[in-house]
This record gives C-alpha cells, sequence and structure tokens, in this order.
C-alpha cells in the first residue's frame, strides 16, 4: 500500500482505472531521490494521471524523460519554447498537461496545483493537490457520460448534472471554484449553455 497521506482524498489505483480504463492513464515512477513533494510523487507513481476529453497530461514522445516526470523544470522549458515568460516564483513547477485552454502546472515543494490560461503569463490556484485533481477529472468525467443522455433542450436536467459535479468536486476541495474566470467555472458555464458534446 502506497502512503498517500496529506492528500484531500483517498483515490485508489482501481478507481481511476474503473473510470478512464488502463490505456488512458501516465503512470510517473519515482525517481530518488526526487525533489517533488512525497505524497505527490507516490501518487502520481500508483493511480497515475487519466486522460480525457479535457485533460491530457504531459507527454513529449520524443523526450523520454519528459513522460517520466524526470524534471527539468518542465514548465519552464515549455514556456521557452512558446517563447513566453514565465513567473519567476514559478520556474521550478513542473508542466503536468493541458486542461482545456489552460497548462496545468504542479508546484513540486508541496504538490499544489497550478493553471496558466492559454495566452497568459499569470497563473491561478487550480486544485490544493493531485488527488483533487483527478477526484474532479473522474466526476467529470462520469458526468459528461450522464449528459450525453440528455436531450438537447433538457435544461433542467443539465443544470441538475453541473450542480451535482460542482457539489461534489467542492466537497473534496473548493479551490477549483474559488475564481469565476478560473478553468473549472468557464468549463461548467460552457456545459450549462449545452455547449458540451
Amino acid at each position: 500500500m502506497t502512503d498517500r497521506s496529506n492528500m484531500l482524498t483517498d483515490i485508489t489505483p482501481e478507481a481511476v482505472i474503473e473510470a478512464f480504463g488502463l490505456t488512458s492513464i501516465t503512470y510517473f515512477p519515482q525517481a530518488a531521490p526526487g525533489h517533488l513533494h512525497g505524497p505527490t510523487a507516490n501518487f502520481l507513481a500508483t493511480a497515475g494521471l487519466p486522460e480525457s476529453k479535457f485533460f491530457g497530461p504531459r507527454m513529449d514522445l520524443e523526450d523520454d524523460s519528459a513522460q517520466r516526470l524526470h524534471f527539468g523544470p518542465s514548465l519552464k522549458a515549455a514556456f521557452e519554447r512558446a517563447g513566453s515568460e514565465l513567473p519567476p516564483e514559478a520556474e521550478t513547477w513542473e508542466k503536468l498537461g493541458d486542461f482545456v485552454y489552460a497548462t496545468v502546472a504542479l508546484n513540486p515543494r508541496d504538490g499544489q496545483i497550478y493553471a496558466f490560461p492559454e495566452g497568459e503569463g499569470d497563473y491561478q490556484p487550480m486544485h490544493a493537490d493531485i488527488s483533487s485533481l483527478v477526484h474532479a477529472l473522474i466526476v467529470l468525467n462520469k458526468g459528461r457520460m450522464d449528459y450525453l443522455r440528455l436531450g438537447p433542450d433538457d435544461d433542467e436536467q443539465r443544470a441538475h448534472i453541473v450542480d451535482r459535479m460542482t457539489q461534489e468536486i467542492t466537497t473534496v476541495d473548493p479551490t477549483p471554484f474559488t475564481d469565476e474566470e478560473g478553468e473549472w467555472e468557464t468549463l461548467f458555464d460552457q456545459i450549462r449553455l449545452n455547449m458540451w458534446r
């Protein structure tokens, strides 16, 4: 059993596989000695990061080390490749992947997750830890399946699904919805407007 103490919620590897399927999960073997927050490293090695319509883990197939969060730091390298400027405090952060229209980054010292909206150099808190991110992705994946069963004019049921997902996510971690212009708020606004297919 892996030590995932200090995580907001207990997400088992089986729960991630059940929600996304084994072939949609990226695992990150731990390198010793690593500079990554211990519980986060354990989580990434055992539960992994799922890939979905809304989130894609960082995968650079031309660079084997990138698949393993070998730590370069990867966020700085990604910003430099794009010709963008990274805030100095984020220069040691790691890029976890992409969420809809944002880059998702991890502070390796404390395990907090941040979003860099597309085309912006500023960032905003996205999740308190990796378990919260994966929990929210599981909730989103289940909600999407319910949503796709609805008729195009079923606004009331669609609003119910959005409210239920919001509640399930914020019960574990309120961070995703603390900013009215945050990535989760933006996505859920699109869902409410029937832009999610």
